[in-house]
């Protein structure tokens, strides 16, 4: 079999950059759909809140859950294990 000329392998790498991305996007639209509905079902849809300060509001959020994670992490480390 013949080898794919430059163009070739080329065009197929960017296919399948493009269906990474697309991947990507599907991934992240999911999430914003499962996050959006979860702020509605909240009634964050009903306040009149800015982007910016929901944001910082979300960003807070995910500063708590992250500390969170890190101690349970941590303890979960420093447990002895019984061997």
């Amino acid at each position: 079999m013949a080898r794919k000329t430059l163009s070739e392998r080329k065009a197929d790498k960017l296919a399948e950059l493009n269906r990474i991305k697309s991947e990507l996007a599907d991934l992240e639209n999911k999430a914003a759909e499962k996050i959006g509905k979860i702020a509605i079902a909240a009634g964050l849809g009903d306040l009149e809140i800015d982007d910016a300060q929901l944001r910082k509001e979300f960003e807070a959020i995910a500063s708590k859950f992250r500390k969170s994670e890190g101690k349970q992490a941590a303890s979960v480390a420093a447990t002895p294990s019984a061997d």
